[in-house]
């Protein structure tokens, strides 16, 4: 991949005259005053709903209600005030807008960023180096990003340029004046709902999305490790009866699990399984990665796309990132459950993430709690609200975007509102420590229940310990080091670590 021939690759821009950053982008007129400009690689599509207002459709939304038709088409048979209702349903990482009004996808992956020109103009991106360079803005976070130390992103609805805000998934964006207005994040939740019951929708929801999925006419991926959610996605795929290819990503400090146990639980399913060797770096792409992101991710999170781990695949790949909003990620970290004023709940979570009190990350922290605390969504927990508006739709979606500038098309399947209400309105008890995804597993392949889950490297004995990391035994070691240092600094408390 040469240096630069993808920068902005998969994005868009929105503006009062049309933006053509590499001389090959398309342009459409959105109304009388905004244009749409966008890569020839984003998917665009458009429809015209009852009204007669014109909806336009980026990136890719998949339907997740077997009664339910596609998006664009369910929006041609719908009065304009009813279609934003219908997006709580699409899985996928998309932005919806018309003349008037954007919306994001249900926890912000493909990202809008805002600002307006001194004349009150207003630009909207989901690149903010694009709107940056665009509205001549500077940074003014000048704030290092490191990989699993601090909070590695810029907390929306900040960013790191001035004059320049991030979307929150709890927001939608009036284009004329550039303000965002609050949105319902997910549609209700329902603690009353049965148990079974909700399992039984939550697995209609996903084995819907799979077959439709199934239809784009491109090679499906799956990575497959000797964890609850990869293997979930796989016992779906059977259900679904769809093919899939499924694969596993060579790395030395890998676990001796994720090695031994994926082709051993691909042949449960009757799928092939390989595993994806890389020993290349490629250091040029690490300039295309600032260009591209604006600096908005570390480079370790960046590290995959330097080190071209996916560059053999071509398609669609899914995940099961994103059941940690079921598991109580946070919650696990002792924060109290009820959420306390903007000011301690931002220094409580910046002491999470060994983040200085004085750091701008906190200063953003604040901000969004400040948010919230005015637009509380009924029965979501202050906790799993951050894990969609901060860490999906600050850290997650600054790495998608940098993920655009590869063939794959990455798909965050979970990604749906309507599906994380489902996950939230199961009792704790029921949905912590990865319980649901077991349960999903034992309604639908339950043999694969027969493999441990993640077992400790020791539990394979030192035969097949040294057989498995004969080839990479020092890499393996340091990070068995790494890991444990890491570990021990962040149960050490704040106050007695040297700042």
């Amino acid at each position: 991949m040469a240096a630069f021939k993808h920068l902005h690759r998969r994005q868009f821009i929105l503006g009062p005259t049309p933006v053509n950053p590499n001389g090959h982008w398309h342009s459409v007129s959105v109304s009388a005053s905004i244009d749409l400009s966008h890569c020839p690689e984003l998917r665009v599509g458009n429809a015209q709903d009852l009204d007669g207002t014109r909806w336009f459709l980026l990136g890719l939304a998949v339907e997740t209600q077997p009664h339910r038709s596609a998006p664009l088409v369910d929006i041609a048979k719908t009065t304009t005030d009813k279609v934003p209702e219908l997006s709580a349903n699409w899985a996928g990482r998309w932005i919806l807008l018309d003349e008037k009004m954007l919306y994001l996808d249900a926890s912000g992956l493909l990202g809008c960023f805002y600002g307006q020109t001194s004349e009150g103009k207003t630009w909207a991106s989901s690149s903010a180096a694009l709107l940056a360079e665009v509205l001549s803005a500077e940074v003014t976070d000048p704030r290092h990003l490191h990989y699993e130390t601090g909070i590695s992103w810029y907390p929306p609805p900040r960013s790191q340029f001035l004059g320049i805000q991030r979307l929150l998934p709890s927001q939608a964006l009036r284009l004329e004046t550039g303000n965002p207005i609050p949105r319902p994040l997910m549609p209700a939740i329902q603690p009353e709902r049965a148990y079974e019951q909700g399992l039984e929708l939550i697995q209609q929801s996903l084995v819907t999305t799979l077959k439709r999925l199934s239809t784009q006419n491109q090679p499906l991926w799956l990575g497959l490790t000797a964890g609850y959610d990869s293997r979930l996605m796989m016992a779906l795929c059977r259900v679904a009866q769809i093919e899939v290819k499924l694969y596993t990503r060579v790395a030395a400090r890998m676990s001796i699990a994720d090695q031994r146990l994926p082709p051993l639980l691909a042949e449960v399913c009757g799928y092939s399984h390989t595993f994806l060797r890389r020993d290349q770096r490629f250091p040029e792409r690490q300039a295309l990665v600032e260009a591209h992101s604006g600096g908005q991710i570390s480079a370790g999170d960046a590290e995959p796309f330097v080190r071209g781990d996916r560059d053999q695949l071509k398609g669609l790949a899914f995940g099961g990132h994103g059941f940690a909003i079921a598991s109580g990620f946070w919650r696990l970290r002792e924060l109290p459950e009820v959420m306390p004023n903007p000011k301690t709940g931002a220094k409580l979570m910046a002491q999470l993430f060994q983040e200085r009190e004085t750091s701008s990350a906190t200063a953003g922290l604040q901000e969004w709690l400040a948010w919230i605390a005015r637009h509380p969504h009924p029965h979501l927990n202050w906790c799993d609200r951050f894990f969609i508006e901060q860490r999906q739709a600050g850290w997650l979606s600054a790495k998608e975007q940098v993920y655009d500038l590869t063939d794959l098309v990455r798909f965050p399947i979970l990604n749906c509102a309507y599906l994380y209400a489902l996950l939230l309105s199961i009792p704790e008890s029921q949905r912590l420590n990865s319980l649901i995804q077991e349960a999903l597993i034992r309604r639908t392949v339950p043999e694969l229940l027969d493999y441990p889950f993640n077992p400790e490297d020791l539990s394979f004995g030192p035969l097949q310990i040294l057989s498995t990391k004969a080839h990479s035994l020092p890499q393996y070691l340091l990070g068995k080091a790494a890991s444990k240092t890491r570990w021990l600094l962040r149960a050490i408390p704040l106050s007695s670590q040297s700042l």
